[in-house]
């Protein structure tokens, strides 16, 4: 009798991935930025600050949904910043600084009152923009996310008129 209780736990362990995609509304991948002007925000509401404003077909990566809102991978153009005492310059000339520390913060804006947009520990390699109060503005990293609204996207190019 255990082998045929075992062989039924494995199969619907086997199963169950299989059951449970059939119900899910799959995300797409990329959507295109509808309307000029649409903002990429820290959370999935408009309370949270927009981190940059994108164009009009601009695409973008969507990694999630949350209600009306899609979980996107940062821009370039996005606002990033992380304080200056976590980070070693290693080329002024080249923008480029290390960070020094284990699971320092980047939030949208030049201080700790601003969202946490993901976390980067040491020795990653982060490319400077700009410099304010002790804070520096960067590229976004890879695995830092922003949200945009769905009215704001098509997944099509010939959808946006």
């Amino acid at each position: 009798m255990k082998p045929a209780i075992l062989c039924l736990v494995l199969i619907l362990f086997f199963a169950m991935p299989v059951i449970g995609s059939a119900d899910e509304t799959e995300i797409p991948k990329i959507g295109f930025v509808k309307n000029d002007g649409s903002n990429v925000r820290a959370g999935d509401n408009v309370n949270f600050e927009s981190l940059c404003k994108l164009d009009k077909l601009d695409p973008v990566k969507i990694i999630d949904k949350r209600y009306s809102w899609f979980k996107i991978a940062l821009p370039k153009k996005a606002q990033v910043y992380i304080s200056s005492d976590y980070v070693d310059v290693l080329s002024e000339e080249m923008r480029t600084g290390q960070v020094n520390a284990l699971r320092v913060s980047l939030r949208a804006g030049p201080g700790t009152k601003y969202s946490i947009l993901g976390q980067v520990s040491k020795p990653e390699e982060i490319d400077m923009i700009s410099e304010k109060d002790g804070w520096y503005r960067i590229v976004p990293p890879d695995g830092t996310r922003g949200w945009i609204h769905e009215n704001q996207l098509v997944f099509s190019m010939g959808d946006v008129h």
